[in-house]
């Protein structure tokens, strides 16, 4: 729904489920996942609604969730690195698009299959510097009859290797079209069991709100085909679990009634002669309260949490 529409419907839910006094935050302030670290400055005994969401921008010229929100988005937002995990996806989809062109499946005039790749991808290779990708061998090569992984061609900076059978396997029921004699780039056939990801600053990733949530993630987020959609929701799961945790210890000392909201800023970038828009998909709601009756809890899954806003 537009941001407008989600912010109206909102005010009107709250008041419907008994809030009062509640400040309702503002549509372009949408809080991220840290403002509910100390509920105390939104409680002090009013009711209180916590809004977490986490932004991806859509792009309707070629129909696609990519990169960074446009620019007034992001000036609007306090930490643009807090709503948007683009910036945190960047270095590792750029590592996984180039293992896609650098890494080739061959089939020989022998009828070989070997998959051939680039020394600095394997892990015991110490020259490269900083993050890297690196391939498990023993996912996509077969072993020799004493069980050992080697290269039946080499060169200064490159390695072959012949597919294992399961690999093979998959590549077959996938309708992979072999080219004999000729080397075809792996593309979207570099899976997510097949890398990891290695040599990371971990003094300046843990920095970033995204590192708790998304690294031990990105082996399945970079291969996705929306990868900064799927980013933000794994991100805004977490997120909210842990703010219904929380709330569920802290809340009756702090405020009457507390609604945490989690959802989806679709920035979308506009079409020829239009003004951009927002949208916002609310997922999931929990309410905990105290009442003349004693305490409450409550939550609100997608379906009715949409219902419950346009009505």
């Amino acid at each position: 729904m537009l941001q407008e529409e989600f912010s109206s419907g909102l005010q009107s839910m709250c008041h419907s489920l008994g809030f009062e006094r509640v400040a309702i935050p503002e549509i372009n302030s949408l809080v991220g996942s840290n403002s509910f670290a100390d509920l105390s400055p939104v409680g002090s005994g009013r009711d209180a609604v916590i809004v977490l969401s986490c932004r991806v921008r859509y792009n309707p010229h070629w129909s696609g969730f990519c990169g960074h929100p446009q620019m007034r988005s992001r000036m609007q937002a306090d930490n643009d690195n807090e709503s948007c995990p683009a910036s945190f996806l960047a270095p590792y989809l750029q590592l996984y698009k180039s293992a896609q062109k650098r890494i080739y499946l061959t089939e020989t005039s022998k009828e070989q299959r070997l998959i051939t790749l680039p020394k600095d991808f394997l892990a015991n290779d110490e020259a490269g510097q900083g993050s890297r990708l690196v391939i498990a061998l023993d996912k996509v090569a077969e072993p020799d009859e004493q069980g050992a992984i080697v290269p039946v061609f080499t060169s200064e900076s490159k390695l072959s290797f012949n597919l294992s059978a399961k690999f093979l396997q998959e590549l077959d029921s996938q309708g992979f079209d072999w080219r004999p004699g000729r080397n075809v780039p792996i593309g979207r056939y570099l899976g997510s069991d097949m890398f990891s990801f290695t040599g990371v600053d971990q003094a300046v990733d843990r920095n970033n709100p995204f590192y708790s949530t998304l690294f031990a993630h990105l082996h399945w987020i970079v291969p996705h085909q929306t990868p900064h959609l799927r980013a933000a929701e794994i991100h805004l799961r977490q997120e909210f679990d842990r703010a219904v945790n929380l709330l569920s210890v802290k809340s009756h000392d702090i405020c009457p009634k507390v609604l945490c909201l989690a959802g989806l800023e679709i920035d979308m970038a506009p079409l020829a002669a239009e003004h951009e828009e927002s949208y916002f998909v609310p997922w999931k709601a929990y309410m905990e309260g105290v009442d003349e009756a004693g305490s409450l809890s409550c939550s609100l899954g997608q379906d009715e949490l949409f219902v419950r806003l346009r009505q």
